[in-house]
């Protein structure tokens, strides 16, 4: 009688075990993937947030940098500064190319994806533009040029400023959503993983008086 009574307690002591180890599992299943969702985020925060807004800031300062390109170009005479702030303009719109291209590969949410569309739109109104005042500058037509610069080239350069502004703006508050969702998965994270660890300790205490009590019925 002892014999089998030893034996159901010893079952008893497995199945606890069993059940314990069954509540870690789970605790570090849990963890684990909680542990990859943040990762997640954080490196979509870091690269379709981040990055992107340092290349926002960077197609800023390249447009700038053609503006008053095109500007000198205008109000020089020496030809071989004419080259010179050619060659600038046109090594910018490679860069420009490029960045607008690695941007539109990101992660983007529709009201990004409609600014870089307009960004783009207008600035290929606004090359040829520039193209046109670069072309009067190079036959001396230097008025017509500075005209052109200082009134319809302003509205068109702006016109390509502000949906870029406007992406850079929707980049920082979609980053800013991606933070306060991985601080709330890390809060999650932490009180289920909480909640699982004092269920198994629970448990843990509740087997072991089970336990001690079964083994002084057997004695």
């Amino acid at each position: 009688m002892k014999k089998i009574l030893r034996l159901k307690q010893r079952g008893r002591i497995a199945g606890s075990f069993a059940l314990l180890f069954v509540f870690f599992v789970a605790l570090g299943l849990f963890s684990t993937s909680g542990i990859e969702r943040i990762t997640r985020s954080f490196r979509s925060m870091y690269e379709d947030r981040l990055i992107p807004s340092m290349d926002i800031s960077e197609m800023l300062a390249l447009l700038y940098e053609n503006r008053v390109s095109v500007e000198n170009h205008i109000t020089t005479r020496d030809s071989l500064e004419m080259i010179k702030y050619e060659r600038a303009v046109y090594l910018n719109h490679k860069k420009l190319d490029s960045l607008i291209n690695k941007l539109s590969l990101t992660y983007l949410v529709p009201e990004e994806k409609q600014d870089l569309q307009q960004f783009t739109s207008a600035l290929l109104v606004f090359r040829e533009l520039e193209e046109k005042m670069i072309f009067k500058s190079r036959n001396g037509q230097t008025q017509e040029a500075l005209i052109e610069l200082t009134h319809g080239g302003d509205v068109l350069f702006h016109n390509a400023i502000r949906p870029l502004q406007k992406l850079e703006l929707d980049q920082k508050i979609v980053g800013e959503q991606l933070y306060v969702e991985s601080l709330e998965i890390a809060r999650i994270q932490k009180i289920t993983a909480y909640s699982i660890t004092f269920a198994a300790v629970i448990v843990g205490l509740i087997l072991a008086f089970a336990l001690t009590f079964a083994s002084v019925d057997v004695d």
